[in-house]
């Protein structure tokens, strides 16, 4: 018998109206392939400035700087958030009469990244062309000859070809030239000075760059890792030794561990540091997870580094002049000037800095020594606590297993008889005795 059945029409308009309410109300554009980015210029660059791509004196890559013939040469800081906290910036254009425009015009950019521009010495833009690369590792440098400044700015033209029309500039072409003449020596030709480059002046500028950035204070971050880091003197492992073998001594006989050693015990000082530190920790997390205007961030006085006179600053100075050297100079040039630099009739003297160091290290080593041997003789100690507690083990494990065979030999009665109360009573060989 066959039955018909009703039409589903509740079903079919339930499910018309889940999807338009998952439909959004407003349709986003599709993600750009060259999103824009957000840069801060400098407020009084002239309108010729522009930005091109310059060859870059570390990489022979190319990266972007904007050139300005009045204000120089600048390159550009990329400032990223963390990984952790993602973020993104809204972009809402504006007019040139200050009024915001259409709404539909705005941009949303899935990477926070700021791009500002900071000054460059135009000496990293000319040293490709003042010191090329070798054309192979086994072929030994080139003799250098004076040229005339023409002959190197076509050189950094010919690698970076977007310079060519902006070094035409009266105004930018006697800046390169001037900043040439500072770490070249020049000889005149008729009337054309002829520039070659020295790397002992090089090597002079560089320092007092390097002086004016430690001046102004190193990062935290380079503060912590490479100059705190680098002075701190090992601990050795003996006393940490003693403490282990206090702490046997107590355990075994606790008479004797208080007579020869004594511990700190919890004052109401030390209590009180206690809590200020867990006081001190929570205060620092809520700042990290909040924001406010009005408090001030109070600043964190780092205890002084232990170390001679001078030593931090010499350590500074040349963690400046190293990372100068990373960011702006080819491999082949930064080698030259390390090696210029161990000359000791060479302006700043890092001899106090290396004994000290060597000092340092050969404290390391002493440490990690001590603390070898003391691991081998702690180690040892608690094998032999095992024997011990072994053979401990075995004796209570013998003793119980006995007792469990008395037991299981003895009658009913014999355990009834043992569990009478026979406290004021007479044994039974107090009858058997003799009347005196």
């Amino acid at each position: 018998m066959k039955t018909r059945t009703k039409g589903t029409t509740k079903t079919v308009a339930q499910a018309t109206e889940s999807a338009k309410s998952v439909t959004p109300k407003i349709e986003l554009a599709p993600e750009s392939t060259n999103p824009p980015h957000l840069f801060i210029l400098p407020k009084d660059a002239s309108p010729e400035a522009r930005i091109v791509s310059i060859e870059n004196s570390r990489y022979e890559e190319e990266d972007r700087y904007l050139i300005c013939p009045e204000r120089g040469i600048y390159e550009f800081t990329r400032v990223a958030a963390p990984k952790t906290t993602p973020r993104s910036w809204l972009l809402d254009p504006q007019d040139e009469e200050g009024g915001k425009e259409d709404k539909a015009k705005g941009f949303v950019s899935k990477a926070a990244d700021l791009y500002i521009a900071t000054q460059i010495d135009p000496i990293f833009i000319l040293l490709p062309a003042l010191a090329p690369r070798p054309k192979s590792i086994s072929s030994e440098s080139a003799k250098k000859l004076f040229l005339a400044g023409d002959d190197y700015l076509e050189r950094v033209t010919t690698a970076s070809p977007q310079l060519s029309s902006l070094v035409r500039i009266e105004g930018l072409r006697t800046r390169l030239e001037t900043r040439m003449a500072v770490v070249c020596d020049t000889v005149d030709a008729g009337d054309e000075t002829m520039y070659r480059l020295n790397e002992g002046k090089l090597l002079d500028e560089l320092l007092r760059k390097a002086k004016k950035m430690c001046a102004s204070g190193l990062p935290a971050s380079m503060e912590e890792k490479l100059i705190r880091k680098a002075l701190e003197v090992p601990m050795l492992s003996i006393k940490r030794d003693q403490s282990f073998l206090s702490e046997l001594v107590n355990e075994e006989d606790p008479v004797r561990g208080h007579v020869g050693i004594t511990t700190p015990a919890e004052t109401p000082d030390t209590q009180n540091s206690t809590s200020t530190a867990a006081t001190s920790f929570s205060e620092a997390s809520t700042a990290a997870t909040s924001f406010s205007e009005n408090i001030p961030t109070p600043r964190i006085t780092l205890p002084p580094i232990n170390a001679p006179e001078g030593v931090a600053d010499l350590l500074r100075l040349r963690t400046a002049l190293f990372f100068i050297f990373s960011a702006y100079l080819a491999p082949h040039l930064t080698e030259a000037l390390k090696k210029l630099l161990i000359c000791q009739s060479f302006s700043v003297d890092f001899a106090p800095l290396d004994t000290y160091l060597a000092h340092l290290a050969k404290l390391r080593q002493e440490a990690v020594a001590a603390r070898s041997l003391g691991d081998y003789s702690r180690k040892r100690s608690m094998n032999e606590d095992d024997e011990g507690l072994e053979s401990r083990a075995e004796k209570k494990q013998k003793k119980d297993e006995e007792e469990k065979r008395k037991k299981a030999g003895e009658s009913r009665g014999v355990r009834d008889l043992k569990k009478v109360n026979v406290s004021g009573m007479k044994k039974m060989s107090d009858f058997f005795k003799k009347k005196v």
